[in-house]
Parts: C-alpha cells; structure tokens; sequence
C-alpha cells in the first residue's frame, strides 16, 4: 500500500470523540515537533477551553531555569499532574516542553483527526498560537503512515 504524500501545509479536521462537531484548519506538517499542538482559539471551538482556562488558573507558578529544569519536571509528572488531572475533567496530561521560544509547562488534551483520508487519535497541547501563522500544528508522532515532500502545495496531486 502506498503512502500518502503530503506537503508541508494540509487542510486537516478536528473533532472530539462521541461528538458531531469537527472544524477544518490549515495545519502546519512539522517534523521538528514531536507532538501536534492546538491553538486556545481552536480549543475553544472544541469546546476544550475550559481545559485550558482551568489549567492557567490551577498550576502553580515555578520558577524554572536550566538548572532546575530536571527537577522541576520531575515534581509536575510526579505530584502536580496528578492533581490537576482529578481536578479538570477531560484533562489528559501536563507536560514540560523545551521550545525555542523557552521552557513552556502545557495542558494536553485527547483529540482526533482526520490528514488526507486517515483517521489518527492523538494528544495535542494547547497553546497561545495567535502570533504564529498556523493555528493548528501536526507533529511527528501523527505523521508516521505519510511521506512528506516539502515540494508539494496544498492539494496538489502527487
């Protein structure tokens, strides 16, 4: 069986499982990230936003530096995770992401979705993506199945 060949940008649709409602966003395909990421704007469309608006208002503020940064992980997967995930229903996980705009501490939520025909169940994170171009980014734990050409435009026949 051939795999899908897709670009670097693709139409992709959200959903949540046990609900009819989906929306289709550009997604950036991006093999940099390990995980696909959802902006607050998406989350709301979802009806995740109160995943996020609880999370902003429940974690603690730490301090986190290069020097601690191990421990303090440790402390969130260990003891902070699991309180928040009692208290926020539909919460998946809290996790420590080094990114290049520095260390970020990011609610994950389980979504679905649908890239050229496949249906993939994920995690993502939701995050403050306003600023950024795509509202929607695809990491590569979704994109084993497909060959990416960065040659390829959107809908573009291979």
């Amino acid at each position: 069986m051939r795999k899908p060949i897709i670009g670097l940008e693709e139409e992709v649709r959200l959903f949540i499982p046990d609900t009819k409602k989906f929306i289709r966003r550009k997604a950036k395909i991006d093999t940099g990230a390990r995980t696909t990421a959802i902006d607050v704007s998406v989350a709301k469309k979802l009806g995740l936003l109160p995943i996020y608006t609880e999370f902003r208002r429940l974690m603690p503020k730490i301090k986190m530096t290069k020097q601690n940064f191990q421990v303090v992980r440790e402390r969130i997967r260990t003891q902070i995770t699991p309180k928040l995930r009692k208290q926020i229903p539909g919460l998946y996980d809290v996790r420590v992401i080094p990114a290049t705009n520095g260390i970020s501490v990011r609610p994950y939520v389980r979504i679905h979705l649908h890239l050229h025909n496949k249906h993939i169940t994920t995690i993502a994170s939701i995050v403050d993506r306003k600023i950024l171009l795509y509202s929607v980014l695809i990491g590569k734990k979704d994109l084993a199945g497909f060959l990416i050409d960065p040659t390829k435009h959107d809908y573009q026949e291979a």
